[in-house]
């Protein structure tokens, strides 16, 4: 990755502020997904603008599962300009908070998202990753 560039590490489930990804998930209380990013230096430093995107499926039945971060416009999207609250260093963390109501409507079933980033000012760049399968627990 160079200077001007970023790029998604990695895209995974947990439980809420859990240290590790988790496979599963608990139905009766909230879930994270989390999108874990860096962007180059330069890129940073010139606070060029950026736009992440989580799509969240479940692969059991072909639904959209919403997760949202916090203080975010809209479900599934952060917009901003590197160096602000949501991406504040070059290393980025996306934790979209998943319902546990939400997750109540997905019990037993196999779910997996997918994440974009968009960045740059004039020349648009892009970085994907998708999450290893997790389970919504059945109970």
């Amino acid at each position: 990755m160079g200077p001007y560039d970023a790029q998604i590490v990695r895209v995974f489930s947990r439980e809420p502020k859990g240290a590790i990804a988790d496979i599963t998930l608990d139905p009766k209380t909230d879930g994270e997904i989390v999108v874990e990013a860096e962007a180059g230096d330069t890129l940073h430093d010139g606070q060029g603008k950026y736009t992440v995107t989580l799509a969240l499926r479940d692969l059991s039945d072909g639904t959209a599962v919403l997760a949202q971060v916090a203080g975010a416009a809209q479900p599934g999207l952060v917009e901003g300009s590197f160096g602000d609250a949501h991406w504040p260093d070059l290393p980025g963390r996306f934790e979209f908070v998943v319902g546990s109501a939400e997750l109540q409507a997905h019990k037993g079933h196999l779910l997996q998202a997918y994440a974009t980033v968009l960045y740059g000012n004039r020349k648009i760049g892009a970085t994907s990753a998708i999450s290893p399968l997790f389970q919504v627990l059945p109970r």
